[in-house]
């Protein structure tokens, strides 16, 4: 009986409703001193018990004789009751975490704004806020968007191409510079030959260049994000820098074009990797 009442627990039931219940499976009908008789709950304690397994559905309640009485709902249904009491008090919490988490966000939007020199600029380790921020450049940029692109990535570029081709269709430029001596295989050359011709398709200029010093990417004229590789960790993992300052954005636009113009076109590239000249650099 100890392991029926476990299993019940695992409904989310407390060991005193599984144990009445248990005791109500027994019976056809008992009242609260009945079932206080039968189990180790007290008397004034079965009430409380019986109520809340009436409010669950897995206990019925009738009156005979002038009194309370008590029976089991069928155990199959009982157990669906219970799933579908849990369902609805889940939905409540989520209704409540949504309209909570409104509230929350409220406050931290309109949170005050301290006027520190540093305020321009932001410091980023995790990959989640990382992509989240990514995507916000794109769907903010207004005229010109300058990229190196390199591993590892925080948008996979499977699932950047509809954000970029709603980007470039409101005009602005995108120009990207690829890194490619990072790649071991060929199927990993054939894998970004075939993003750089769906990118070039969707209007981006693109390039490519063996290596790139570091990710980079230039929004507007105006902010510039860097991203760097950890040298200690043995994971791939960056930490990026945002900054939102013309005069650094300027200065970096002199960097991208000088390693730009050395790029190669991707008809250059294909070429190039039809020769197998790639993998000879690359080892």
């Amino acid at each position: 009986m100890d392991e029926i009442i476990d299993k019940l627990k695992k409904y989310g039931i407390s060991k005193r409703e599984a144990e009445v219940y248990v005791a109500l499976l027994q019976k056809k009908e008992l009242t609260a001193p009945e079932v206080a008789k039968v189990t180790s709950v007290t008397r004034t304690k079965c009430y409380e018990i019986l109520q809340n397994l009436v409010k669950k559905k897995m206990c019925n309640e009738n009156f005979k004789n002038g009194n309370k009485i008590f029976s089991s709902v069928e155990p199959n249904i009982a157990l669906q009751n219970i799933l579908s009491v849990q369902e609805i008090e889940l939905n409540r919490k989520k209704d409540e975490a949504r309209n909570f988490g409104e509230t929350l966000s409220k406050i931290f939007h309109e949170k005050e704004k301290f006027d520190s020199p540093l305020d321009y600029i932001e410091i980023i380790s995790d990959p989640g806020t990382l992509k989240a921020k990514w995507m916000e450049f794109e769907k903010s940029m207004k005229e010109e968007f300058l990229v190196f692109v390199k591993a590892p990535f925080a948008v996979n570029m499977e699932d950047n191409i509809e954000e970029e081709t709603e980007t470039l269709g409101k005009k602005v430029i995108i120009k990207g510079l690829y890194e490619y001596g990072n790649l071991k295989t060929k199927n990993e050359i054939d894998h970004l030959i075939h993003f750089l011709n769906a990118y070039q398709n969707i209007g981006e200029e693109v390039k490519v260049y063996k290596e790139l010093p570091m990710k980079l990417a230039i929004i507007d004229g105006t902010i510039t994000m860097i991203s760097l590789a950890d040298r200690i960790s043995m994971k791939p993992e960056l930490t990026s820098m945002i900054v939102n300052h013309p005069s650094l954005a300027d200065a970096m636009k002199t960097v991208f074009y000088t390693y730009w113009n050395m790029g190669m076109s991707v008809n250059e590239f294909e070429i190039l990797v039809k020769n197998e000249e790639v993998f000879s650099s690359i080892e």
